[in-house]
């Protein structure tokens, strides 16, 4: 069953917005369950580097999209201020937590970026490795 009550059509089409603003070939999220992945038509081919008219290939700054895993075994639950996707984040901030033996361990974003996707849902319970956030941190 589906850890996330967002219907998978309103998760690609968060996803294609993600890529439509971003440098970004393709965007990926995997799951213990499922897996999503959005790209740009024919970015599985091969890029062409020719120059521009005029003699001038350009350079554009890489876009790096993180998953922030979680660390054990636990229940998710939102930090306050609740984050929300598209938010930015300027500085390290904690996210979330994941709630297990009765402890609260901070899920930190560990530096600034983007929140492209929250992939955990408030209240349910996480495994190891599993993703909770992706950002882009280009």
């Amino acid at each position: 069953m589906p850890q996330d009550d967002r219907p998978i059509a309103a998760r690609i089409r968060r996803l294609a917005e993600f890529l439509a603003s971003s440098d970004a070939l393709v965007v990926r999220i995997e799951r213990a369950d499922d897996e999503v992945e959005v790209a740009r038509r024919g970015a599985h081919a091969p890029i062409d580097a020719a120059p521009s008219g005029d003699g001038v290939v350009p350079h554009e700054a890489p876009v790096r999209v993180e998953s922030i895993k979680a660390d054990l075994v636990g229940v998710f639950r939102l930090s306050r201020p609740v984050p929300f996707e598209g938010e930015q984040i300027e500085d390290d901030r904690e996210l979330a937590y994941v709630e297990a033996l009765g402890m609260r361990n901070p899920v930190r974003s560990l530096g600034g970026g983007r929140i492209v996707s929250i992939a955990a849902v408030d209240g349910s319970p996480v495994e190891y490795g599993q993703p909770l956030f992706l950002l882009d941190r280009g």
